[in-house]
């Protein structure tokens, strides 16, 4: 006869599938909120460029490039080294409420931009060896740049014929997309390349600075727009910028948490390339 009572053996089993599969899922939506944190602040400070670079008219792949670029660098930054990164922010915001309150009146933001760079620096310069050995903040922003470098192009020719106003978070998703692809890539190589005693000496104050000026430049727009009162006819030429910056923020987590999925279901480890 044969018993009706299941086995021990398989309900060890499918107890072991279940709890795999529920592992499984469970790193798929950790990996996935990571990155569209990632994903959402690389969107918010895209989408701002790229509609800085569009008012002031400096043409449509020019705007694409300098976009994924700049914030693929100061996000890669952030998500490699973030140490150092804090350490740009804190001296960037620091150097931007300095500047709102001191000189207001004088228009000339490359003295803030300057004044942030050399803070930044100058913060980047207290990290030890051994601090800027286990981060690698140029590697990580060179893996950022260089993927930001190539998506950019891609971007460009993808939104030819699109108005980049109306689809900001479509588009900011897709560049999230491509440059975190880059970055899982470039990250396993820069490290290596990147690996001597001038990057260690450079790699905090650069990093740094860069942070520095991405986080005061924010801060500038900011107060520039605040300042402006519509109910009395004044209107801020950048308040496009902060307009689009809460689409590109969706947009980046969507994006983001796409990606951080993808690369957890392909069972690609990004944290194996920064160590």
């Amino acid at each position: 006869m044969v018993s009706g009572k299941s086995t021990p053996g398989f309900c060890n089993n499918s107890k072991n599938n279940l709890m795999t599969v529920i592992d499984k899922l469970g790193r798929i939506l950790a990996k996935a909120v990571t990155w569209a944190f990632a994903g959402a602040l690389y969107g918010g400070f895209y989408a701002g460029l790229l509609a800085y670079f569009h008012t002031i008219e400096i043409g449509h792949w020019t705007a694409f490039i300098l976009s994924s670029a700049i914030a693929g660098l100061v996000i890669a930054a952030f998500f490699g080294s973030m140490l150092v990164a804090l350490g740009g922010t804190l001296t960037g915001i620091l150097a931007a409420i300095s500047y709102q309150i001191l000189l207001a009146h004088t228009e000339q933001p490359l003295i803030l931009l300057a004044s942030a760079f050399i803070l930044g620096a100058v913060a980047g310069a207290f990290f030890t060896r051994r601090e800027i050995k286990q981060s690698q903040p140029i590697a990580q922003a060179a893996a950022g740049l260089l993927a930001g470098l190539i998506s950019g192009p891609i971007m460009a020719l993808v939104t030819a014929d699109m108005h980049p106003y109306t689809n900001h978070w479509g588009i900011t998703a897709g560049s999230v997309s491509l440059v975190g692809l880059g970055y899982v890539f470039f990250s396993k190589h820069t490290p290596g390349l990147l690996r001597n005693k001038l990057s260690l000496e450079l790699g905090g104050p650069l990093v740094s600075g860069i942070v520095a000026v991405a986080m005061a430049s924010v801060f500038w727009l900011i107060g520039e727009s605040s300042m402006a009162m519509p109910h009395l006819g004044q209107f801020s030429a950048y308040q496009t910028v902060l307009d689009n910056t809460p689409i590109g923020l969706l947009g980046g987590a969507l994006g983001g948490a796409f990606g951080g999925a993808m690369l957890e279901i392909l069972g690609i480890k990004l944290e194996e390339h920064i160590n």
